[in-house]
Order: structure tokens, then C-alpha cells, then sequence
């Protein structure tokens, strides 16, 4: 899939640099969900996220000649995307984002249930340091390789996993402090 992907990007990129403006727009359409998501992992306000989204695509568009063929196209935007967060752009407290995946047997207690665990998940990662919160968005939100990752954040692949051990390894004491906080709670009550 990444590979076909990969080849997909490139002819559309050559499409475009020939003349065809227009082909831009499927580039926009794959990636524009996926920007906006790591913008609202990152902390971002929904106004905030759309605006760096637009950003991040039209500086792409501009600097298209630019991209080296060889290299992944997503981790290339990914580092504009990165950069441009990470120069002056800056954020509000973000809301929790609802972004929910439509399924057909999904009940409404279920969705219910995902969009609430999404927001303790969303609420937790605010809580990281910045690189260790980029770093699990891009790995696990936008399924980018360790060494992609690395190519955008300037970090080595050893740093990268290392911060991807270390991240989740405070992720899940997070939830273990959390689920002791709602057991003390309950205990109370008991009293």
C-alpha cells in the first residue's frame, strides 16, 4: 500500500509540474484529513489545524519542483507541515477533537464509548512533552516509519525509537495513575 501510494504521489506530482494544475487537488484530497489530524493531535484549535492544513498544502504546491522523486512525498510534507507548526504558529488550548470513523454496526453506545476513550487519549497526549506527543502522532497516527519520522524531526532512527519506547512507557503510567485516581474514587464511596 505505501509503495503504491508512493508511486501514486509521484505521478501526480510529474501530472502537475507538466501543466495540469488541476491534479493537484487529489493530492489535497489524501492528505488534508491527515494534516488536519496531526495539527489537532499537536494541540492545535480546529481553526488553528485548518489554517496550517491550507498552509502546509499551499507551501508544498509552491516548493512542488523541489521534492526529490526518490524520497517519500507524505514524509516531505509531514516536514513542512512540522516546520511550519513549529515557526510562529501558535497554539491554543485545543478541544478535544471528535473524529469519528463511520462503521455500520457500530451502536451508539459504542461510538459513545470511542469518542470518550478518543478524548482521554487526545487529553493524555497534551500532557507530553512536545517531541514525545510528535512523535507518537506521526508513528501512530499517520503510520509513518521510524526513519521517515526521523527524516522530518532531524533526530536519528535511534532517537526516534527510543523516544517511542520512553513516550508510551510514560503514556501507560499516565492510564495506571488515572485508573488508581478513579479506584480511590470509588473506594471513597464505599466508605
Amino acid at each position: 500500500m505505501e509503495q503504491m501510494e508512493l508511486r501514486d504521489d509521484n505521478i501526480i506530482i510529474e501530472a502537475v509540474l507538466n501543466g495540469n494544475k488541476q491534479a493537484y487537488a487529489d493530492i489535497v484530497r489524501r492528505y488534508q484529513n491527515k494534516l488536519y489530524g496531526l495539527f489537532r493531535k499537536m494541540g492545535a484549535s480546529e481553526s488553528d489545524a485548518e489554517d496550517l492544513t491550507q498552509e502546509t498544502l499551499l507551501k508544498a504546491y509552491r516548493k512542488l519542483a523541489s521534492h526529490n522523486p526518490v524520497q517519500s512525498f507524505a514524509g516531505w510534507l509531514y516536514t513542512i507541515a512540522v516546520n511550519l507548526q513549529k515557526d510562529g504558529w501558535r497554539r491554543k488550548t485545543a478541544e478535544s477533537p471528535v473524529q469519528e470513523e463511520g462503521c455500520e454496526r457500530e451502536t451508539p453506545e459504542s461510538k459513545l464509548l470511542q469518542k470518550e476513550l478518543r478524548s482521554e487519549l487526545d487529553h493524555l497526549l497534551e500532557k507530553l512533552p512536545e517531541h514525545y506527543r510528535l512523535v507518537l502522532v506521526l508513528r501512530y497516527t499517520n503510520q509513518l516509519s521510524h526513519e521517515e519520522i526521523a527524516s522530518i524531526t532531524g533526530m536519528s532512527v535511534r532517537q526516534v525509537t527510543n523516544i517511542v519506547h520512553r513516550a508510551k512507557i510514560r503514556l501507560r503510567k499516565m492510564v495506571e495513575a488515572k485508573e488508581g485516581q478513579r479506584y480511590d474514587i470509588l473506594e471513597s464511596y464505599k466508605s
